[in-house]
Parts: C-alpha cells; structure tokens; sequence
C-alpha cells in the first residue's frame, strides 16, 4: 500500500477538538475542515515527501506540464508547496514571480531547498491558501491536492477558492481537466484472493456452507468488503474504462455540481472472475501531457482501493453496478453495488 492509501486508510484528525473524521463528519464543509487538519499532519514528515519524490510518472508529468504551460514572464502560486519542487519548476520554466503556499511548518524545508538551489524569485508563504491574497493577479495556480481517490486532499474547495480570488481573467490551472474512474476489474490468478466460502481447497474440502451461515457470520467483519490493490495485481478491466466523471477546474461551478449517483454497465469480452470495482484517476495539464493512476500502467505514490465483488461472469454477460459518491471529499462513504 503506498503512503498515500495508508494515509487514506487512517481516518482519525488529531486536533484539539479530538473529533474523527470517518463516517461522523454531517456535510461536505466539516470534511474540508477535517481534511486540512489530516493533511498538515500527513505531509508534516520527510517520509511522505520521499515517496512522492521518487515517484517518477508523477515527477515527470508535472515537469512536462510545468514546462509546455508556464510562460516567461507568468506569475505562479503553487498551492501545498510541500518541498517546493513544483514552485522550482515553474521558476526554471520562466515564471517571473511565484508565491509558494505551504500551511504547515514544512514550508521552512522548500525555503532552505531555493536558497541552496539559489531561487531568488520565489515567496514562501505559510498560511492556508484560503486566507491568503497575493497583492497581484495569478496568471497560473499550479496544484497537487489529489487524494488516492482525487477529491480527499481538499482540491476542489481549495483550487475553486483560488480561481474565484486570484486568478487572472486570462489565467490557467494546472492541472485543470480529471476524470474518475470506478471500473470493475480482475486480477491475476496468483494474485487473487477470494471470498471465504469461494476458495477452492484440495481433497474435495468445500467452505460454501460458510456463505450463509449464522455462525460464520459471527466471524465477518466486513473489513474485506473494500481493499488497496497491490502494484501489478490487476490483469484487466472488464470491458472499456469509461469515466463516471469529467470535470474541469476552470469551468466547474463548485463541488456540488457533481453528480453523486451513477449507474454503470460493462460487458465481458471473456469467461472471468470480477474481482471488483476498481478507482483511479487522470490528471491532464493539456492535450499532450495526462497523469494517470490507472493500475494498469506505470506504479505510482496512488493507491488503488477496490470495492469487493468476487463475482463470476460469462463472456458478453453485462455487469451493472451503482456508485454512490455519499460525500464526495470523504471516500469511506462511497458504495458500489451490483444491480
């Protein structure tokens, strides 16, 4: 699991109100509190940085898009600078000016990065992006706020507060255009682990009476009902990969323009076993230059979490399922259910 789904996967927001952030969390707005909270604590470390500095399909992709989109002479505001490396970036690709906002102490660590670096017009800013104001327009807002499932790091409240403040008539985000993938997958065989009672044992040992027994029912915590994948476990989608969300930043009205239920149809080109549902997302700086966390391509710092299935299906069966997108900043409220 990579830090970032662990981080995912750890709910609690330790701040002096010692509120949880899990399942308790009434609206949209509370989990944008709790998520700035998690992520001055979650990227407060050197670790966390680390993975994401080594992740070279994420590293490469921003300094493609840095560099194609940001123009000389162009005034940047990098949003949760973290280790300033996006804030550098836009620098060495001509920007005369950029304002590096970090809301944690760990801005102190990009500050010491440029100065060695000799970067002499770059401003680090600790504050949240929300109550700062530059003193000039912003010809580009430069972000990465994306969770594992694209909305959990506060982007959209974030970005949107930025576009609607401070960003130039003409100006641009980068990135602006994502899509959101929830597709059904399977796995490779050694790499599948099935339900209890569909196990297949040696000696003719059958555990099915287990799927609808009150005794092991007893056992079923229902942790299994979702899962992080592990790198290179998935062998296919089931059917075409098509987004149940398209959005771009420059022209999305606000978080709650997003449609929260979708119902989703894909058929089997083969006889297969569906593992589950299976979320991703891409990132696109422009027409050239798209990050993807699809399990299907390169290992990045993402984690995948799949929604259980376990299903068998015959080719040109159709599955239909239903995603529930409960609070769309806060994923432990997703479903997904077969229909």
């Amino acid at each position: 699991m990579s830090s970032r789904a662990q981080r995912a996967a750890t709910k609690f927001v330790r701040s002096a109100t010692g509120f949880v952030a899990e399942r308790v969390a009434s609206s949209d707005r509370m989990m944008s509190v709790a998520y700035d909270l998690m992520n001055g604590e979650n990227f407060a470390g050197l670790e966390a940085h680390e993975e994401m500095l080594s992740d070279n399909v994420r590293v490469e992709a921003y300094h493609r898009g840095i560099h194609r989109n940001v123009q000389p002479g162009d005034v940047v505001l990098d949003l949760g600078t973290g280790t300033g490396l996006l804030a550098f970036m836009a620098s060495r690709a001509g920007a005369k000016k950029v304002y590096a906002v970090e809301h944690s102490d760990f801005v102190d660590v990009a500050r010491e990065i440029g100065d060695y670096n000799g970067f002499t017009n770059i401003e680090y800013i600790r504050a949240n992006s929300r109550e700062f104001t530059p003193p000039e327009p912003i010809d580009v807002v430069l972000h990465e706020q994306m969770g594992d499932e694209l909305f959990n790091e506060n982007m959209l409240e974030n970005v949107l507060d930025l576009r609607d403040r401070v960003l130039a008539p003409s100006g641009r985000i980068l990135p602006a255009r994502f899509r959101l993938f929830v597709e059904p997958v399977s796995m490779h065989e050694e790499m599948r682990i099935r339900r209890f009672w569909n196990i297949d044992l040696p000696d003719g040992i059958d555990l099915s009476a287990s799927q609808h027994s009150p005794v092991a029912a007893r056992f079923n915590t229902g942790r299994n009902d979702n899962f992080w994948l592990r790198p290179h476990s998935v062998e296919s989608t089931i059917g075409e990969p098509q987004p149940i969300l398209e959005f771009d930043l420059n022209t999305l009205e606000s978080l709650e323009s997003l449609p929260a239920r979708h119902i989703v149809e894909r058929t089997a080109s083969a006889d297969t076993i569906v593992d589950g549902c299976c979320i991703w997302f891409e990132a696109s700086f422009d027409d050239e230059t798209t990050l993807s966390t699809s399990p299907l391509g390169p290992v990045t710092s993402w984690g995948n979490r799949v929604f259980r299935f376990d299903q068998e299906i015959a080719k040109g069966e159709t599955l239909r399922f239903e995603v529930e997108l409960a609070q769309l900043v806060e994923p432990s409220t997703w479903s997904v259910r077969t229909l």
